[in-house]
């Protein structure tokens, strides 16, 4: 009998000793498992962010594309508008070269008082300052249209001799264009000047003259002159 109960007892030792060596490992696999999921969940969660950066990478990709696509776009309107810049350029460079060019300017002598004559004569504006083109001849105080077009001319005239009268005519072939006068009543400098603008044809000319009986007074100081140029070609 206590021999049976001895026998009794070390089984049921053993049976104890095994069940808690099973619970044991079952605790065991249950947090490797815990600690699987975790680390699972972890990486699941960092792909996640990594492919919301991802894209957000490839949108900005794609806008910096367009922007650069719209970049060179307008890059290459800038060329081809500067490339038609320079060709306006070029032409007007070439049609400035081209173009006649028409000017003088000239004073009418050092002498001081010119005139009166008995007939309206014309004035000879002999100290030339300027005369491109040589359509002007400082010897017969006329110029001669050397191209079709427009032209303008001035002219203005000193006098200064108490009791004086003064006059300037300007004429366009044998026609007479104006007349400006003046009488100097008190001594002191008195001025007439105008302008006029022509359309003339190659060969017509322009003058000035001093009506009979008048005086006009021009020295070193250059008070009486004569200019014209032209305008444009037609």
């Amino acid at each position: 009998m206590v021999v049976f109960l001895l026998l009794l007892l070390i089984l049921l030792q053993d049976s104890t000793g095994d069940t808690h060596q099973q619970e044991t490992e079952s605790l065991s696999s249950l947090f490797v498992q815990r600690d699987i999921s975790a680390e699972l969940k972890s990486l699941s969660d960092l792909l996640n962010q990594q492919g919301t950066a991802l894209e957000e990478l490839k949108t900005e990709l794609l806008k910096m594309k367009k922007e650069n696509a719209a970049q060179e776009t307008e890059l290459s309107a800038m060329k081809t508008r500067l490339a038609v810049s320079e060709q306006e350029v070029e032409y007007l460079k070439k049609e400035n070269a081209e173009r006649p060019k028409v000017a003088f300017s000239a004073a009418l002598t050092d002498s001081g008082t010119v005139g009166p004559f008995s007939v309206q004569t014309k004035l000879v504006f002999t100290k030339v300052f300027t005369n491109v083109g040589n359509a002007y001849n400082s010897a017969t105080g006329v110029f001669t249209a050397p191209v079709k077009g427009i032209y303008y001319f001035r002219f203005t005239a000193l006098g200064y001799l108490r009791s004086n009268a003064m006059s300037v005519n300007l004429h366009k072939n044998q026609q007479t264009l104006m007349h400006i006068g003046a009488y100097n009543s008190h001594g002191y400098h008195e001025f007439i000047s105008s302008g006029i603008t022509l359309e003339l044809e190659v060969g017509d000319v322009v003058f000035t003259s001093l009506s009979a009986t008048y005086k006009l007074f021009d020295n070193s100081n250059n008070s009486t002159t004569f200019t014209g140029f032209l305008l444009y070609p037609v």
